[in-house]
């Protein structure tokens, strides 16, 4: 484990998936329920990021990327069968959401990226083209939902934001001032493609909190204030989010569809 990130820390990993834990209801109340006060969606930008910078420390840490990797995709395929099932029950209420897809395929571009590293030069490239290649791909489905069957869709969820700040996250694991530093520019750099400072200005303040997804960068006091430690792993165990992930979409959204019918 790198000393940086042992020096001056406050949070262990547990602390900071419980925090992000709590957010994550209340944001996906908020979407179901939008009456509870649209700065929900705005305080908690930080999640999925969070998420994900966590995601990045354990390919570090694990004892098998792999197992690993492929976790994360039974769990993206078994949710994608789930929203399918919902839109077949619920409808409009039904589940969009899939953000294990998005982990599952930033964990395999620098999985690509790491192999690459010990590779002979054609392996190398191959393994260099193939994690651009998944890159592409799934910003152009974060951009353009790819309808599929009983009117789900696969859906890239914050992949545009997600995908190069799990990247970044990579290339500077051992660096907590980059790390920071690029989360900050790529919060910038999304802030003026979607349309500027006069987004935050004109739009009014409702329109400017459903449009705060530019706000990765709300995850940098999170980063510094790691400490690197697992922390108390009993609290949160190793399947805990992959149980509770869609377990909590499926109260909200049905909870919804009762309430409001």
């Amino acid at each position: 484990m790198n000393e940086e990130k042992k020096i001056g820390g406050l949070l262990s990993a547990s602390t900071l998936k419980i925090i992000a834990t709590v957010f994550m209801v209340f944001d996906n109340a908020f979407m179901r329920f939008p009456e509870m006060g649209s700065f929900w969606h705005l305080i908690t930008r930080f999640v999925a990021p969070l998420f994900a910078y966590l995601m990045v420390d354990g390919f570090f840490h694990t004892r098998s990327r792999e197992k690993y990797m492929g976790r994360l995709w039974i769990a993206a395929v078994l949710m994608q069968i789930g929203n399918i099932i919902s839109s077949l029950l619920l409808g409009n209420y039904s589940i969009r959401d899939n953000i294990f897809l998005t982990l599952a395929v930033g964990f395999t571009i620098i999985y690509l990226l790491e192999r690459s590293k010990s590779a002979e030069t054609l392996p190398r490239v191959l393994y260099i083209i193939c994690a651009v290649a998944i890159f592409a791909v799934s910003i152009y489905i974060d951009f353009h939902r790819i309808p599929f069957i009983f009117n789900s869709y696969i859906i890239m969820e914050g992949g545009l934001q997600l995908l190069p700040f799990i990247i970044f996250m990579y290339l500077f694991h051992n660096n907590k001032l980059l790390q920071s530093l690029s989360t900050i520019a790529l919060s910038i750099f999304i802030l003026f493609y979607f349309g500027g400072p006069e987004m935050l200005f004109y739009s009014g303040f409702d329109n400017f909190c459903f449009s705060s997804d530019w706000l990765v960068c709300l995850v940098v006091p999170f980063i510094l204030l790691y400490n690197g430690q697992k922390g108390n792993s009993k609290l949160l165990g190793k399947y805990f989010f992959y149980v509770f992930y869609p377990l909590h979409l499926w109260i909200i959204c049905i909870a919804a569809y009762f309430i409001k019918q």
